[in-house]
């Protein structure tokens, strides 16, 4: 009797060891398979620049992307914008909320130091055509590239939309388009930004009516840049 209560307990103790063993090996497999697994690291917070401010709107250059947001959107990259007036914008990322101020956060350029920031790139749509959004004295701007053009130009519709007193302030002028001669005012825009890049005192022609329908991004601005073309993509390099 007391031989078999013996080898049960042996029996017992050699079970425990075996589940004790199978227990470990487990254990062992965890860990394993957590460190060889990738960490889940959280998405990293993007690079954003203000624009352009205006009630209830910012434009954003997130990641060299420009995007207009509108109060309480939230973008792709998980930006909300919380509020936005003249003085700034308020925008959360992941629980914080941060002040965006326009003046201080605008890339300047025409320095050593900025002169590597101070590049454009335009994408060729799926029309064939290069397009770019930006702003003029504030205002968001779609823009069409063209470098056939002398000068920027818009319709007398869109110059008064962004506040351009073409009448009073410009000069008039004839101008040569594909429908023939049409009359028109050379105006200077204070400012315009696209990419983070302001360039101001720019001149610009008025054109009296509704074309062009998009504004043209022309010469008189592009050629404070050097242009690369690959074709796809279009560079423009601050000369200086």
């Amino acid at each position: 009797m007391i031989k078999a209560n013996s080898l049960n307990t042996l029996k017992k103790r050699h079970n425990l060891l075996i589940l004790s063993k199978i227990f470990q090996f487990f254990i062992i497999f965890a860990i394993v398979l957590q460190l060889g697994s990738p960490l889940q690291a959280g998405p990293a917070a993007p690079h954003v620049e203000v624009v352009a401010l205006f009630e209830g709107k910012a434009m954003l250059l997130i990641n060299r992307k420009q995007i207009l947001v509108t109060a309480g959107e939230t973008t792709e990259h998980g930006l909300t914008l919380v509020s936005a007036d003249a003085k700034g914008a308020l925008i959360e990322f992941e629980g914080k909320k941060r002040r965006y101020v326009l003046g201080g956060l605008v890339r300047q350029v025409g320095t050593k130091k900025s002169s590597e920031d101070a590049k454009i790139y335009v994408y060729r749509g799926a029309d064939n055509l290069f397009r770019t959004t930006g702003s003029i004295n504030g205002y968001p701007v779609n823009f069409l590239v063209d470098t056939g053009a002398s000068s920027i130009a818009l319709s007398s519709e869109q110059a008064k939309r962004l506040g351009i007193n073409y009448r009073l302030d410009g000069s008039p002028t004839l101008i040569s388009t594909a429908s023939g001669t049409e009359p028109g005012f050379n105006v200077t825009i204070d400012r315009i930004t696209i990419a983070g890049v302001t360039l101001r005192s720019i001149g610009a022609l008025v054109i009296e009516g509704v074309e062009p329908s998009t504004p043209l991004l022309g010469m008189s601005y592009l050629n404070r840049f050097e242009i690369t073309n690959s074709g796809r993509v279009m560079t423009l390099k601050r000369k200086f």
